[in-house]
């Protein structure tokens, strides 16, 4: 029993590493509310923890503003997670902080970008993850 748990961990981690999602969407979050106050408390994968420093992750460009030169703009999962296009829904997302000026893409465009994955430990706010420091991969 205990090698078949083994075997199961070995292979969600290696998924995991694989799709670097998989470990965003892993993210728990726990709400309180009371009658004057409202937070949010997340606990956050140890794996993903863990590649933080060295984060790399395949998605779909969402600008954030309309310009020629974009340094900030969103990654999402699917074209179809997009959070401004009011289609299915909100899904995962991803905010992406460039070192350098990036050409604008057209939306949707699949990217890889690689960079420094920040931690939002605010209780004020759903966003718990963020990348900063990044560089498009060609």
């Amino acid at each position: 029993m205990r090698i078949l748990a083994a075997t199961i961990a070995i292979c969600l981690a290696t998924s995991a590493m694989a799709n670097p999602w998989l470990l965003i969407t892993g993210i728990e979050y726990e709400e309180t509310e009371t009658a004057d106050s409202w937070s949010v408390e997340k606990t956050i994968p140890e794996a993903l923890r863990a590649m933080a420093p060295d984060f790399e992750i395949t998605g779909f460009y969402v600008p954030v503003e309309a310009q020629a030169q974009v340094t900030q703009f969103i990654l999402v999962p699917d074209p179809a997670d997009c959070p401004f296009c009011g289609q299915n829904g909100y899904g995962p997302t991803l905010e992406v902080k460039m070192t350098r000026p990036v050409p604008d893409m057209p939306e949707g465009a699949e990217i890889t970008v690689k960079g420094q994955l920040q931690f939002d430990e605010s209780p004020e706010t759903y966003r718990a993850v963020f990348l900063t420091d990044a560089t498009l991969i060609d």
